[in-house]
């Protein structure tokens, strides 16, 4: 592999291909998201490269079909010609054999065969990796955390020496056991690369924060009443807590949680927050909006609408944008023409469900509005570092972040129902998490306030105080 003249290796970027080189060929990168872990992984495999003559077979496996072709060009770059491991093995099967076969006889010196996660797992592809028995072979793991997953883990091949994770994020969610067997695969955390000091060094651009504290309708406060008291009522049945790996094992526990997040996810106050936010916006353009992926009711009696549909329904009526969804009912075609034409300002709005969470790049997006965001940290993590990416012009991106409170019942009267209060506290405190995070490396940091935006600073803390929680 060669490394291409337009690839100025920054410090840090150095530092995390020497770490993983000393540690024997073997370790995970946990580098903020946005701040070039491809090209760090490309300039690993490179140096690996040189130190065996030329002589390697790399494997690059990525949790998405997109992300096989984003990586592909990348490669392309470092003159190889990739193999693209995915959807139909008569595309790619006899040449990767072939391939293979020449590397393990020593006719060829170099391959990269680049393939998704699941094809990776897939019994075809496991069986032609179980014919290479040369030393040269590495294993490039993007977004790594997902192989820690059971039938994932259960494919990663002994037989390769050379192994190298990516991650923001490694660590699995609620899953302790498997993040311990992926770190013994993969050799650990050699290299850390946060979000604040990748702002401070450039490599992401600075950001400001603004939290906004939205209120349930008298109809979701009833709904989000019952779902919770029946929520309380299972806890206190199985002494479980909802921080516990093991409720992933409660059906009938994970089915209300399911329908709580939804009714929280596309609260109707938040679509009429969005409009008086964008109202105040001089002028409109390069806006990313994630929104929840359940239903609302639609202007039409008795028919509803997706969250995502609504929203953009919202942006082009309301406000006269051109708004466009970004999901993935969308072609993959299609999806590069918006990133394209969002990009080169034909598109005001993108409006996204979760298919912007990884390894899409929107480095032009200026503003922000996180509609929803799930309980998993790695989700808003990866969303962030996504908005924070470099843009020529852009010089800060803002993001608003959309924080349902319980309904009020709860807050004023936390000695009617303990356990209820209790389940609703440990749910607040949840989202305050992601609302320190987010502040404690925003340029407004610490009162999360901007000259002339509005900001529920004050909403914050009465939730905070309302449930015992002024030491966040």
């Amino acid at each position: 592999m060669n490394i291409p003249d337009w690839v100025d290796a920054r410090e840090y970027q150095q530092q995390a291909v020497s770490n993983w080189m000393t540690a024997g060929g073997i370790g995970v990168l946990q580098m903020a998201t946005g701040t070039g872990k491809t090209v760090t992984a490309l300039l690993t495999a490179s140096q690996v490269s040189q130190k065996v003559d030329g002589e390697m077979a790399l494997i690059i496996a990525v949790p998405y079909q997109h992300l096989v072709d984003q990586w592909a060009e990348d490669v392309r770059d470092f003159g190889q010609n990739p193999i693209l491991v995915y959807e139909s093995r008569q595309n790619w099967q006899a040449r990767l054999e072939s391939e293979l076969a020449e590397f393990d006889l020593g006719v060829r010196n170099e391959l990269v065969a680049i393939t998704t996660h699941a094809t990776f797992a897939s019994e075809n592809f496991q069986r032609v990796l179980s014919r290479i028995s040369r030393d040269q072979f590495m294993l490039i793991a993007d977004e790594v955390h997902h192989l820690g997953a059971p039938h994932l883990k259960a494919a990663l091949p002994d037989a390769i020496p050379l192994r190298l994770g990516l991650s923001a994020t490694p660590e699995r969610f609620y899953d302790d056991e498997g993040t311990e067997e992926l770190f013994e695969y993969f050799g650990g955390i050699v290299y850390q690369y946060g979000l604040g000091e990748a702002i401070r060094n450039g490599a992401l651009c600075e950001y400001y924060y603004i939290p906004h504290v939205i209120e349930l309708t008298e109809d979701e406060s009833d709904e989000y009443l019952k779902l919770s008291k029946k929520i309380a009522r299972l806890i206190s049945r199985t002494g479980e807590d909802l921080g516990d790996a093991d409720l992933q094992d409660n059906k009938d526990l994970q089915f209300l949680l399911f329908r709580r997040a939804r009714l929280v996810g596309t609260a109707k106050r938040k679509l009429d927050r969005l409009v008086k936010l964008i109202e105040q916006e001089e002028e409109v353009k390069h806006t990313l909006v994630y929104c929840g992926d359940g239903t609302v009711e639609g202007k039409v009696a008795s028919r509803t609408r997706r969250h995502v549909d609504a929203a953009t329904t919202t942006l082009r009526t309301d406000l006269g944008l051109r708004a466009r969804r970004f999901t993935a009912d969308e072609s993959r075609a299609e999806r590069q023409s918006l990133l394209q034409r969002f990009s080169d300002g034909e598109i005001d709005a993108l409006v996204a469900i979760r298919c912007l969470d990884e390894g899409v790049d929107v480095p032009a997006t200026r503003t922000a509005y996180m509609l929803a965001s799930s309980s998993n940290p790695r989700q808003f993590v990866q969303r962030r570092g996504r908005i924070l990416r470099n843009h020529p012009g852009k010089n800060h991106a803002i993001i608003h972040d959309f924080v349902v409170a319980p309904p009020m019942e709860v807050r004023s009267n936390p000695t009617s129902d303990k356990t209820l209060f209790t389940t609703e506290r440990n749910l607040v405190k949840r989202e305050l998490e992601r609302v320190n995070l987010f502040a404690e490396s925003a340029r407004n940091h610490p009162d999360s306030d901007i000259p002339g935006i509005p900001t529920d600073a004050g909403a914050i803390g009465e939730l905070k105080r309302g449930f015992n929680l002024q030491q966040m």
